[in-house]
């Protein structure tokens, strides 16, 4: 039998996967283009403290979270636990948890800010976050007289509280970057618009920083002619982006309880890979004032406007403050009966208001339509009463939300006891040409400066990962990258 060594089993490898039809176009042509790798986000603040006391509930972590002391894993946050009956071998009413668990691929997530006041609209933030709000890279020290304690008081993230500590910021969800990365020289070296990276450059000076006379790209050197440029070909500066490759190891970390402590398949998970909608836009050109009115609907609440089901009335579970078959009461205890029979969308903690608001401004971009539900005013956001099974088993509002993946999948145990686990290797596609406009304007000059602006331009909306686990806290160990190509 004839043996191989691993250099030529290596050889073998390189072609026993078909290559895409763009790497054979490009072979065929002889033209060769650089890739890069780019890594997503595998380590993140440390939220609850690593070691507790036997019999002792989940604590917080108290510590400074910065870029140096982070982990190599994210851990769940609980965010229901719904009382489902007696326990029928004495101690608490037994409970069911529902523990969530994100990631948002590319750039933190914050809290909404821009307001519009200008246009008569209502003080206050006008948009309301599209995606949810991340959990921000570094976290300060939570000790001292600044210490945070545990609470059961719901709060923005969680229906039951926080552990205290870094918990009481902790929204479940984490930034993945991949997108791009500002500081990557090779990323840099691939956009046409971009100044040639003297690093890679093997004809530039050692000692100093002054480019040598070849060292240029067929670039325009001011504004305006960077204007005409992408005007005349949008892709000028562009990079193309395949895909998003992540392997995941989940691990449940919690002992479910009672009836399914000996179980060798322990905890429901729902997996999400959803892309925000963005609504579409109308325009029409006012031949009179001889202008133009464009028109769109406000974009995705994540809040608010994630699920939807027929199923869900607020004469359900959805709101139990309304109650069917019963006359509505003036004052306090007011039943709202007639309201039984709507079907408004709801979150994963919260609801749409029942009446509407409509932007009657008809100089806004928004005019006739609704507007988001605020977290405080007279058209604030309202707490449902779905349980955790009800959220868990949600359809998506595809109106929203566009649906990449949707499955429930068990932790599979080996041994009774063991920690259970499973591994998710994930694809994310893009598979096309994004494009960016250019470089950065110089101050107070219409030359262009050597700083390129990195904010895509056609991505119209980024991914997001949500695990949803019941019974179980989870664990993620994740790893991988974007694939991203020069055009």
């Amino acid at each position: 039998m004839k043996c191989l060594c691993w250099k030529q089993l290596d050889e073998r490898h390189k072609f026993d996967a078909m290559p895409s039809f763009r790497a054979r176009v490009l072979e065929a042509l002889d033209i060769e283009k650089k890739t890069v790798k780019l890594q997503v986000n595998e380590t993140f603040p440390q939220i609850y403290k690593e070691e507790h006391s036997p019999g002792s509930s989940l604590a917080g972590n108290d510590a400074e979270c910065t870029l140096i002391n982070r982990v190599p894993y994210a851990v769940s946050k609980t965010i229901l636990n719904t009382t489902i009956g007696p326990n029928p071998v004495g101690g608490s009413a037994i409970k069911q948890s529902l523990e969530m668990l994100g990631f948002v691929v590319g750039k933190e997530i914050v809290e909404p800010t821009w307001t519009a006041t200008s246009q008569g609209l209502a003080t206050g933030a006008l948009y309301r976050n599209m995606y949810p709000i991340t959990t921000p890279q570094t976290l300060s020290a939570k000790t001292g007289s600044g210490v945070v304690s545990a609470t059961t008081v719901a709060d923005a993230n969680s229906a039951v509280g926080h552990a205290g500590g870094q918990d009481s910021v902790y929204t479940g969800f984490h930034q993945l970057n991949g997108l791009y990365d500002s500081q990557s020289k090779e990323l840099k070296s691939m956009r046409k618009s971009a100044l040639p990276v003297l690093d890679l450059d093997t004809q530039s000076p050692i000692v100093s920083s002054t480019a040598t006379e070849h060292a240029h790209k067929d670039w325009p050197d001011n504004a305006l002619d960077q204007h005409h440029l992408l005007n005349e070909h949008p892709y000028a500066d562009s990079l193309y982006y395949g895909s998003m490759k992540l392997s995941m190891l989940l691990t449940g970390i919690s002992i479910p309880e009672v009836s399914e402590a000996a179980s060798n398949h322990r905890g429901m998970v729902r997996m999400l890979i959803l892309r925000p909608r963005l609504p579409s836009i109308k325009m029409r050109w006012d031949g009179v004032a001889n202008q133009p009115h464009i028109n769109m609907a406000y974009p995705p609440h994540w809040d608010t406007e994630l699920f939807f089901s027929k199923k869900k009335t607020l004469g359900g579970r959805l709101d139990t403050g309304i109650i069917t078959n019963t006359a509505n009461v003036t004052g306090t205890g007011t039943k709202h009966a007639d309201e039984a029979h709507l079907t408004p969308t709801f979150g994963l903690l919260h609801r749409r208001a029942s009446q509407p608001v409509i932007d009657n401004n008809v100089r806004s971009l928004h005019y006739g339509h609704r507007i988001p539900d605020a977290e405080s005013s007279t058209d604030s956001i309202k707490p449902h009463n779905l349980t955790s099974y009800d959220v868990l088993t949600a359809p998506i509002n595809r109106e929203k939300y566009a649906v990449i993946v949707d499955k429930i999948v068990t932790l599979d145990t080996v041994h009774h006891g063991v920690a259970s686990k499973r591994i998710e290797n994930i694809v994310i596609p893009f598979n096309k040409k994004v494009k960016f406009p250019g470089r950065q304007q110089s101050s107070g000059a219409t030359s262009l400066g050597d700083v390129t602006i990195d904010e895509p331009i056609n991505l119209e909306s980024r991914p997001l990962i949500m695990f949803l686990s019941m019974d179980q806290k989870l664990s993620a160990q994740l790893s991988g990258y974007t694939t991203i190509s020069e055009c």
